[in-house]
């Protein structure tokens, strides 16, 4: 039997694609177990890990049959990992959670169920974050616009889809084609555009995750990595959305100061 086979079909999957975070999944998963929504599972995939992340997420399968693990025999980068976890995900909705954040409000799961269950034309919901240390000290809060409208004037400027504020339709991002494997970083970003030519996009107004902000995140060949990328993404889809010229600008503005070192 499969895990899409099993009887208990769980309403939302988490995915969680991790690669040598043992020093924070443990804080991720705990900030799971925490949400007062209860019908999900938690689907783990490691990508091939050389420190002890197997060994600490290990502890928590023993007694908590929600959380399943998966390991790639190598490493394979983050969209086709990511895309591991969504032909493994049995839920109708999915909750992306990076292994180094963790989510702040313990009903996160249940207002975005709710939302979904009745806003059938909504494809996405997300909301806002706290930006937190190595340490989990919170640093900065950070909202997003509300407003399908509004989104769509602004989406080709900046992504306003923090990774692991969202749930979403699996349904839709199936019919996508899942994350793009083109994109080292930003298969997200382009995943969130797609979704979007056909559905509504949304966000509630409250910090929902502590997005953290640590040295393995923002290294410089990442930032230029990124940067580029946001400039592919923003020029493909530069007739789907408004105000693309403005979004096409701002990403040349942001490769030159990734390649300046700003």
């Amino acid at each position: 039997m499969t895990l899409k086979d099993h009887p208990n079909t769980p309403k939302v999957s988490i995915i969680t694609a991790t690669f040598n975070r043992e020093a924070f999944v443990r804080e991720a998963i705990d900030s799971v177990l925490a949400q007062s929504f209860k019908n999900w599972e938690m689907v783990i995939i490691d990508d091939a890990s050389t420190d002890n992340t197997e060994r600490v997420i290990k502890k928590y399968i023993d007694g908590e049959a929600r959380i399943k693990y998966f390991k790639n025999d190598k490493n394979l980068g983050i969209a086709k990992t990511r895309n591991r976890g969504l032909e493994l995900a049995r839920g109708e909705y999915i909750a992306p959670l990076d292994s180094d954040d963790i989510w702040l409000d313990n009903n996160k799961l249940q207002k975005q169920v709710e939302f979904l269950d009745i806003n059938k034309d909504y494809c996405m919901l997300g909301g806002g974050i706290m930006h937190i240390d190595e340490n989990s000290k919170q640093v900065k809060k950070v909202l997003f616009p509300v407003y399908d409208s509004l989104i769509r004037k602004i989406i080709l400027q900046f992504n306003p889809f923090p990774q692991s504020t969202l749930l979403y339709r699996k349904s839709v991002a199936l019919e996508c084609g899942g994350y793009s494997e083109t994109y080292k970083v930003c298969d997200d970003y382009e995943l969130w555009l797609k979704m979007g030519l056909d559905h509504k996009f949304t966000n509630i107004p409250q910090v929902l995750a502590g997005y953290r902000i640590h040295g393995g995140n923002i290294t410089k060949t990442k930032r230029l990595t990124t940067t580029k990328e946001i400039l592919e993404i923003v020029k493909n889809y530069s007739s789907k959305y408004p105000r693309a010229w403005l979004g096409i600008a701002k990403a040349y503005l942001r490769l030159l100061l990734a390649y300046l070192g700003s």
